[in-house]
């Protein structure tokens, strides 16, 4: 595959900042303002270079990531989490999700759900959870978390309780509250879920 000219990698770095950032192919007017471009038409040239040497395609006629520029811009999914029983998580990039539809942003990372106890939160077996690990996290905010020895992990809903401890709730009354005891030299929060992605195959 052919490599880049210099412009070319300017108007793709603007894309994939604009992808990781927003979610959104920027538009040709902005990809031209950025880069200080005469016009779209311009613009539009680079875009039909960068598909002919296979970083962009077009669907139904709107430009998009191809598989090559999206393998290493999309949220990497990095395991499973169980919504249920907490599952071993091998922390090892498995795939990524397509940036366009969830607002990819550097470091976010995405788990795959297994199990039903978070159906009252609209999780479903299979489902990807996004998490943001970096964000802050409140009593009552949905989570990722990892528990015991083995840094099995879960999502759960997290209360704090007034003894310094935490309970993870499900949503789904079948399955139990999980207690985490006041300096618990095994949890650890992964992080906030920001998003869910369901494959609609």
């Amino acid at each position: 595959m052919e490599e880049l000219t210099a412009r070319q990698q300017q108007v793709l770095d603007v894309i994939l900042t604009s992808v990781e950032e927003t979610g959104r192919f920027p538009p040709l007017r902005e990809i031209a303002r950025q880069l200080r471009l005469a016009s779209p038409a311009t613009v539009h040239q680079h875009l039909a270079a960068l598909e002919t040497k296979g970083f962009l395609q077009r669907l139904r006629g709107r430009w998009t990531l191809s598989r090559r520029s999206r393998r290493d811009r999309g949220i990497p999914i990095v395991g499973r989490v169980a919504a249920g029983a907490p599952v071993t998580a091998a922390e090892e990039v498995e795939g990524h999700l397509t940036p366009e539809f969830l607002g990819a942003r550097r470091g976010r990372f995405s788990v795959r759900v297994r199990g039903e106890s978070m159906t009252g939160e609209g999780m479903l077996d299979g489902d990807y959870v996004v998490i943001e690990p970096e964000a802050q996290v409140k009593d009552g905010d949905l989570v990722v978390a990892y528990l015991g020895p083995e840094q099995e992990v879960t999502v759960k809903r997290l209360r704090r309780e007034r003894d310094g401890g935490f309970r993870l709730h499900p949503a789904h009354p079948d399955y139990p509250i999980l207690a985490v005891p006041r300096g618990d030299p095994y949890f650890r929060i992964a992080g906030k879920v920001v998003g869910l992605w369901r494959r609609c195959d």
